[in-house]
């Protein structure tokens, strides 16, 4: 947790923490974060957008004893999905456009979440959308024999769905990937008239 972060939500929750153990002042704090629901996918002629909800717990570590809550809150994300193809495998990147947070308690605490709106989608930003990135760019491998490859790569949006196209390049002839491929045996027809 960045070290703003962390001063800004130990201000925010200094009463809380008084209430709860005035001891625990110094004591470390953490965010979790939870997804409560599947994530939402539109697609239209734009791109792709992806609808998240989580639920983030902020949480104060005392030494040697069980996590404390001090708030639970409900977090709703917006992120611009790009679908590409590179080689063989079809991949998606991610980029945060609409963060926003606000308290399950009551519209109060909502209000003082205000100032925490920015610190917390910078957080993601440079933490969790490179960790959700780093393993949605590794993609999904599209079955190819050995000697197809994708060339010309196209991606096309539509209202409620995606079009992948590619031309394919052969690096090896018909024959020769049949006779390399273990579960395919080549055969020779012959007829007679």
């Amino acid at each position: 947790m960045p070290k703003d972060l962390e001063v800004l939500l130990r201000t925010t929750y200094f009463g809380a923490i008084m209430m709860l153990n005035p001891a625990l002042v110094d004591a470390p704090l953490s965010l979790q974060f939870a997804v409560n629901s599947p994530p939402k996918t539109f697609i239209k002629t734009s791109g792709a957008t992806v609808v998240m909800t989580a639920i983030v717990k902020v949480m104060v570590l005392p030494p040697g004893q069980p996590p404390v809550q001090l708030s639970s809150m409900t977090m709703e994300a917006k992120f611009n999905a790009k679908v590409s193809m590179s080689g063989k495998r079809l991949a998606v990147h991610a980029d945060l456009r609409r963060f926003k947070i606000f308290s399950n308690q009551s519209a109060l605490e909502s209000l003082a979440l205000i100032p925490l709106q920015a610190p917390l989608k910078t957080m993601l930003q440079m933490s969790v959308v490179p960790l959700i990135n780093n393993w949605t760019k590794r993609g999904v491998r599209i079955p190819l024999a050995d000697g197809i490859d994708f060339i010309e790569e196209v991606v096309e949006y539509h209202n409620g769905f995606i079009v992948i196209g590619a031309n394919l390049h052969f690096s090896k002839g018909l024959r020769e990937m049949m006779a390399g491929s273990s579960d395919i045996e080549p055969t020779t027809n012959t007829s007679t008239v």
